[in-house]
């Protein structure tokens, strides 16, 4: 079975290069963990525990906030 609504992807530009920010500088600039924190509404601590343990859901959440703002 089709969906009808599959029949619409056909029409889409398929040109369009779309380019996103995928890593983070080497340097993070000083404050960073506070917006981070402010932004996910969470406390600067949490955001110190998730960067030491390296894993879970919080730790990419973090990471993709900051590649987000401040990625290359």
């Amino acid at each position: 079975m089709v969906h009808k609504d599959r029949d619409n992807f056909k029409h889409f530009d398929m040109n369009t290069i779309i380019e996103k920010k995928t890593r983070l500088p080497e340097l993070l600039p000083h404050g960073w963990k506070k917006e981070v924190a402010n932004i996910l509404g969470i406390h600067v601590n949490t955001v110190t525990k998730a960067l030491k343990a390296r894993k879970g859901q919080m730790y990419e959440k973090i990471k993709t906030t900051a590649i987000k703002k401040w990625g290359e």
